[in-house]
């Protein structure tokens, strides 16, 4: 078989594999009452929220389906098989980080409530924290994988340095986030999804590479997190200074009357970009 055709078969079988996790996803997320009857809320067209928090969930199990892919065999059952593998792994992981998020720091976001009635804000949150939680996740498994118990260390790693990166920005900002959200500024929800997923990808490039060992692995995760994420807020106050010298982010989201939507859409995208610049050095 030449390369081209090789790669064609190949790719159509992981496009296959995609949307079959995606169904194997929807499956597993439809055990817990909160996201039961999705469905009906997106097919009526009367619910945005969970069609946002819903095509956010079956992007991340995409996204984390990536990692297994960099370095599955390139012969195509081999590779299918071991892609299949990890991406079901990868699926039940993205279940379990969201529900340890809504159970701890996100516990008084009343997600679940959000969705019910269509808050795009809440919609957002949780969208955006799936997109974050996949970007860890194929972190995790990126390069040398060393199997699924290096991927579910690094998978927890992770997890801890995202709860500790959002908790972070709650409490560095001068406004109260959620008190904003709830109250349904929208720009306020776009900034804040922006950061999460902006953190995500930080994440994502520290925890992603060769396994070296447990401690040096460990330490260098550590140590591209903390940089990552002091320069991703560095670069944000750099943007405040020289993109909106007459104001900045934050009066404009959250002072302004109405919050300004355009600085909550800039706002968001400029975390991502340079997250993925980040992402970039770092690896």
């Amino acid at each position: 078989m030449s390369d081209f055709m090789h790669a064609v078969v190949r790719s159509a079988a992981y496009i296959l594999l995609g949307i079959a996790l995606c169904y194997a996803g929807k499956r597993i997320r439809g055990l817990f009452s909160q996201w039961k009857r999705t469905d009906q809320g997106i097919i009526s067209g009367r619910n945005g929220a969970l069609a946002v928090s819903t095509g956010a969930y079956y992007l991340a199990v995409l996204l984390s389906l990536g990692g297994p892919i960099s370095w599955a065999s390139d012969t195509l059952k081999t590779g299918f098989t071991e892609a299949l593998v990890f991406g079901l792994m990868a699926v039940l992981l993205l279940n379990i980080s969201m529900l340890i998020a809504e159970k701890t720091y996100l516990n008084a976001w009343k997600l679940a409530e959000g969705l019910k009635r269509g808050d795009l804000c809440s919609g957002l949150v949780e969208g955006a924290h799936y997109i974050c939680f996949g970007l860890m996740i194929m972190g995790a498994s990126w390069g040398d994988s060393g199997g699924p118990l290096v991927m579910f260390y690094f998978w927890c790693l992770g997890q801890v340095m995202l709860a500790a990166a959002v908790k972070a920005y709650f409490a560095v900002s001068r406004f109260n986030i959620r008190e904003q959200v709830l109250k349904g500024n929208f720009p306020a929800a776009l900034s804040l999804a922006g950061a999460v997923i902006a953190f995500g990808n930080i994440v994502r490039a520290s925890v992603s590479g060769p396994f070296l060992g447990w401690t040096r692995s460990t330490l260098e995760s550590a140590g591209y997190f903390v940089f990552g994420s002091v320069a991703l807020l560095g670069a944000r106050y750099l943007a405040d200074a020289w993109l909106f010298p007459r104001t900045t982010f934050n009066d404009e989201i959250f002072k302004h009357t109405p919050p300004n939507q355009a600085a909550g859409i800039l706002d968001a995208l400029l975390l991502i970009g340079v997250s993925t610049l980040l992402g970039w050095a770092l690896g």
